[in-house]
């Protein structure tokens, strides 16, 4: 019995000394990589993590756009430009131009022919001077020249007068409100393309 309790009371001493040393460098040689490498990749992470992003870019000033009511002038052009080709070639104008043919005595001029030569010019139009173009009676041109350029002047009176408003509401254009303040000055350079020869500006910055 003494024997027993001598082997007894041994065994955890000799547990301490067999385990404790090799639990501890082993813990120690895997934990201590493992935490570096924690510490460095969170870091890393909380540098370029969503959160930080948003929270900077939130501290930034808005970017301040200037409002721009009155749009461009150039597009303003352009778009009526494309307008008036379209309804010239279209067939809601083919009763408007037969009685400009029969007022005018425009025999030469065939209604599809016209409309096949508006469409062509549609996409050539760019600005003042490429619609001032299609109004302007030049000295070289011929009688039919000359006739299909009234012809287009006298539709466009009618669209501007009676079909713009339609056109501008129904359309994907985003400044109604300046291609309306724009319609009677166009209708005004339309009848005297003359002197088309800029735009002002249509509303005074604030």
């Amino acid at each position: 019995m003494r024997f027993l309790k001598k082997k007894v009371n041994l065994t955890p001493d000799y547990l301490e000394e067999k385990c404790e040393p090799e639990f501890d460098t082993k813990v120690t040689t895997q934990l201590s990589p493992i935490s570096t490498d924690y510490n460095e990749t969170s870091s890393a992470a909380d540098s370029s993590s969503p959160s930080t992003q948003i929270k900077i870019l939130s501290s930034r000033a808005p970017r301040q756009r200037p409002p721009c009511p009155q749009g461009n002038s150039k597009n303003l052009v352009k778009n009526y430009g494309k307008a008036l080709c379209n309804f010239a070639s279209s067939d809601i104008a083919v009763p408007y131009i037969k009685n400009i043919i029969e007022r005018n005595f425009y025999t030469d001029v065939k209604i599809p022919v016209f409309a096949k030569y508006i469409d062509g010019k549609r996409s050539q139009i760019t600005n003042i001077e490429s619609l001032r173009s299609l109004l302007i009676v030049n000295e070289e041109d011929d009688d039919l020249r000359r006739a299909y350029k009234r012809v287009f002047q006298e539709i466009s009176i009618i669209f501007l007068k009676y079909f713009c408003v339609n056109w501008i509401f129904h359309s994907k254009i985003i400044q109604k409100n300046a291609h309306m303040k724009f319609r009677f000055k166009m209708l005004r350079r339309v009848q005297d393309p003359e002197h088309f020869t800029y735009l002002k500006t249509l509303f005074k910055q604030k």
